[in-house]
């Protein structure tokens, strides 16, 4: 048998059930995730010994380093902007969108965004036509 309604764990205030914890790769992921999904943003190329191996990837995660002091994180981000889009746009969408996801998925505040944008990427074909 179950004890009275007011010892579920969820009727006690937060503070009282114990402490949350988010790890720095936790934000790093949601962030990562977040920049590729803003408009004219794409992952840059990885880089082994400052040379580009391989090709800027809209549908890849974008390379992301956040530090997490209790509940406010900083968060650094590398990416590729679309040509010819304005970087100033797409680096200001990207500020927010990653700011926007890592407080709605895991309850943290992001205090400051640094993006690196390191390529342009060309804009993509148009999709063809089935006639």
């Amino acid at each position: 048998m179950t004890g009275p309604a007011d010892d579920a764990p969820h009727a006690r205030p937060p503070e009282e059930r114990g402490r949350l914890t988010v790890a720095d790769r936790v934000v790093e992921r949601v962030a990562g995730h977040a920049a590729t999904r803003v408009d004219g943003a794409a992952a840059a190329p990885r880089r082994l010994l400052g040379i580009p191996v391989g090709e800027s990837r809209p549908d890849a995660e974008a390379a992301v380093r956040a530090t997490v002091h209790g509940s406010v994180a900083t968060v650094a981000a590398t990416v590729a902007v679309a040509w010819p889009r304005s970087v100033r746009e797409v680096t200001d969408a990207l500020r927010a969108g990653i700011r926007a996801e890592v407080l709605r998925v895991t309850g943290v505040e992001v205090a400051h965004v640094d993006v690196d944008v390191v390529d342009f990427v060309a804009a993509g074909a148009p999709a063809r036509r089935v006639r």
